[in-house]
């Protein structure tokens, strides 16, 4: 069984209950191949590597490799094209180390973990920009974590995983609780936050409908990337697609309250790429459908 993920920079895959490939090499892709269950028989430049679960490896470009896995193994894989050392962008640090050790120790339950989180966002038939920006900084938080032995600092990786809104405990809690922080952020009780998150929190407020992605946020708060991700999580609890998708819940709670227009028209002028897509998000924060919640008004 295999399990394949495409991203702008980064391919991710799973190969369970027996799998085996032909020697082959990657011009311009890395790829570490991560036993989670069982043994990996591995053989890189003519070197055999029996791997058992916990013990990686990493395959430079232009390196011929393959591998072989029996009914009871399992291993996910995972190829990019840039090294991941998200860290590294956060110090001014050119021409970072490009070489690491052949082989990597890692926790399979984590990694295990981590790829059931990044693989939800194929459950989306159209996944936003923003949405897909996060997994891929996930992605390359927790290899940059592993590769450079570091530990892992903060929840980033984690908090960025489940790719989904944050909780079910009901759209006024939630919601109401991202006004109350806006609400504080924007006043003068706000002074001790940043005031470029605090320029961030608003530029989101106010055009939460709109695509909007990482690059741009980063950019508004004079951060990198890596940087704004960990602080705007410290700030608001939530990632920034989290953030987003719970505004645009609330909003579609106001309009299921307050106007007779169609569940469809309202998931399209929230942002949302489908109306299956709104449902899911919809029933996820309030623990309801929008057609549920509006008949208990």
């Amino acid at each position: 069984m295999e399990l394949n993920m495409m991203l702008n920079g980064l391919e991710l895959w799973k190969a369970s209950g027996g799998f085996a490939n032909e020697p082959h090499v990657h011009d311009d892709w890395y790829q570490i191949t991560l036993p989670v269950k069982g043994q990996c028989h591995l053989v890189q430049e003519q070197q055999a590597y029996p791997l058992q679960a916990g013990l990686g490896i990493i395959a430079h470009p232009r390196m011929e490799h393959f591998f072989e896995i029996g009914s009871n193994s399992a291993v996910i894989v995972i190829k990019f094209r840039n090294l991941p050392v998200g860290r590294l962008e956060d110090s001014d640090r050119p021409g970072a180390q490009t070489e690491f050790r052949t082989t990597q120790t890692f926790d399979p339950a984590e990694i295990s973990r981590l790829f059931r989180g990044w693989n939800a966002l194929l459950l989306d038939d159209a996944p936003e920009p923003l949405q897909i920006q996060e997994t891929e900084l996930a992605v390359e938080t927790y290899l940059g974590r592993m590769l450079t032995g570091q530990p892992n600092e903060s929840n980033l990786t984690l908090a960025t995983a489940g790719i989904g809104v944050v909780g079910s405990t009901g759209s006024g809690l939630v919601c109401g609780q991202l006004q109350n922080l806006y609400q504080r952020t924007s006043s003068n009780g706000g002074a001790s936050i940043d005031p470029h998150l605090r320029r961030v929190l608003e530029y989101i407020h106010s055009d939460y409908t709109s695509p909007m992605d990482i690059e741009s946020m980063a950019a508004v708060a004079h951060q990198s990337r890596y940087h704004f991700m960990r602080s705007f999580k410290a700030l608001t609890g939530s990632t920034p697609y989290q953030y987003v998708l719970n505004l645009r819940v609330e909003e579609a709670t106001r309009r299921l309250r307050h106007t007779t227009d169609s569940v469809t028209t309202i998931s399209f002028g929230l942002g949302f790429s489908n109306v299956s897509q709104f449902y899911r998000a919809f029933q996820r924060v309030t623990g309801v459908t929008p057609m549920e919640y509006r008949n208990q008004m």
